[in-house]
């Protein structure tokens, strides 16, 4: 007898990083909304990582390696939504973390709201610079929520289609696949807690792991946690508006306005760079992650 399908899809598309996938499955596995599945898709792994993920015991936790890497999580969300049984597509990059809460307060929203995609508060927790806040604002967003804090509707699918290839799209696909979903008349809310930790690069490279287990840790001994996070990055952010505006902060405001006003009339931002080929942003990322040899 088939099992019953579950109400979310959680997909995790990695690439050799299992040190920090460890911690990412186990922000998965600890949710407080348990009716879920989740399928880690390999693009072409040939670290641990497949170890790691099968070292669990839990059978909603699935296993899947892509017979031959595809250089970007495009193809592995691909291949996770083709075997994704839940109502609900949930997101999750192989070195982010979720809040115990993340799944209960997004399905709770979205069944209430009626909205295509919800998104929460997200951290970004970096090295080299103070951690912020990111919470794009809708209907005219200039820059679309991370994959790590979103939560839509499987049947978006079947109007917008898959994630495209990097080597198809001026921006990064996964803002190329939510405007997509915004210029198709999709609606996006904000669920306003902070339930997402995103990590910047480490100094070590691509395949070393960062604070990862330790924000892990804090996290379980800490039940107020994101209210203490919250509680700094308002005060940073407040130091800094209290600051005079550099030249380098004023132009980036003119071009957020610029890129606004753009999005209000579904005109993506990306086309405007002229002098770059779709796939550019890959590539850099690639060569400056040493991923090329």
């Amino acid at each position: 007898m088939k099992a019953e399908a579950p109400s979310v899809s959680v997909l995790i598309a990695t690439y050799n990083k299992a040190g920090t996938l460890q911690h990412a499955i186990d922000s998965v596995l600890w949710q407080t909304f348990e009716d879920f599945e989740l399928w880690v898709v390999g693009d072409a792994c040939t670290d641990s990582s497949a170890d790691v993920v099968q070292g669990y015991a839990d059978p909603r936790v699935h296993w899947h390696n892509l017979p031959a890497n595809t250089g970007y999580q495009s193809e592995p969300h691909n291949e996770g939504i083709r075997r994704a049984r839940g109502e609900f597509i949930a997101y999750l990059n192989h070195d982010d973390i979720w809040l115990p809460n993340h799944l209960e307060v997004l399905v709770e929203h979205i069944h209430k709201s009626g909205a295509d995609f919800v998104y929460s508060i997200m951290e970004w927790v970096l090295s080299y610079a103070d951690d912020y806040a990111d919470i794009p604002h809708y209907p005219d967003a200039p820059r679309p929520p991370e994959a790590s804090a979103t939560l839509h509707r499987r049947d978006v699918v079947d109007e917008i289609g898959y994630w495209k290839p990097p080597q198809d799209t001026l921006a990064v696909p996964r803002a190329d696949y939510f405007r997509r979903a915004q210029f198709a008349g999709r609606r996006f809310e904000l669920v306003p807690m902070l339930t997402v930790l995103k990590f910047g690069g480490t100094q070590g490279g691509y395949s070393e792991v960062g604070d990862q287990p330790w924000y892990m840790e804090r996290l379980r001994l800490d039940p107020n946690f994101a209210h203490r996070e919250l509680a700094v990055m308002l005060a940073n952010a407040y130091h800094q508006l209290a600051q005079p505006t550099t030249p380098r902060q004023f132009m980036r405001q003119i071009a957020e306005s610029v890129r606004r006003l753009l999005i209000k009339h579904k005109i993506d931002p990306a086309r405007l760079a002229l002098w770059r080929r779709p796939g550019w942003h890959i590539k850099v990322w690639r060569r400056q992650q040493r991923l090329d040899g």
